[in-house]
């Protein structure tokens, strides 16, 4: 897990005290991200794979003042508190997307925001453009004994699960 501090206007905005992505370590040191927690709030966005064409015509190449070489992603409405994330980030939107520049140790991170816009069918449209700086790296435990970060352990950080 990587966490960033909030530098643009629209990262203090939506995020308040930052973001920690956690992320799958790819092959060739490339970084899936799975989840977006809220640094300050206990708020998470899961993630799925994003398709360009979801955003219209061209995806994000076709799209002015984007990032179109960004990875691009879906936050999982019916998942955690995906319906949040999509209210807050894009209001009068019923899916978000996010693009990410890319993640690696020490290098700052921008995410765009992407909402179907409800007065163009077929067609989003960009809602914010979140700039951070790279604050820290969290491991998570290996092995056995530790809890898994794809289920909700921290809801009783107490009692994390370590059945599986």
């Amino acid at each position: 897990m990587f966490s960033y501090d909030p530098i643009s206007t629209d990262a203090r905005r939506l995020t308040g005290a930052g973001v920690t992505i956690l992320f799958n370590q790819g092959f060739m040191g490339a970084s899936r991200p799975i989840k977006v927690l809220a640094t300050g709030v206990p708020a998470e966005a899961r993630l799925k794979n994003g398709r360009q064409k979801d955003l219209g015509p061209g995806g994000l190449s076709a799209m002015e003042g984007v990032d179109a070489d960004a990875a691009l992603y879906e936050v999982d409405a019916t998942a955690a508190q995906g319906k949040i994330y999509v209210r807050a980030f894009c209001p009068g939107s019923t899916r978000l997307w996010l693009s990410f520049s890319t993640i690696a140790l020490r290098r700052d991170l921008r995410i765009q925001a992407f909402g179907n816009d409800p007065k163009a069918e077929g067609k989003a449209r960009l809602c914010g453009t979140l700039d951070f700086s790279y604050r820290g790296e969290w491991r998570l435990p290996r092995g056995r004994n530790g809890p898994d970060p794809m289920s909700d352990w921290t809801d009783n950080p107490q009692h994390p699960d370590t059945t599986n």
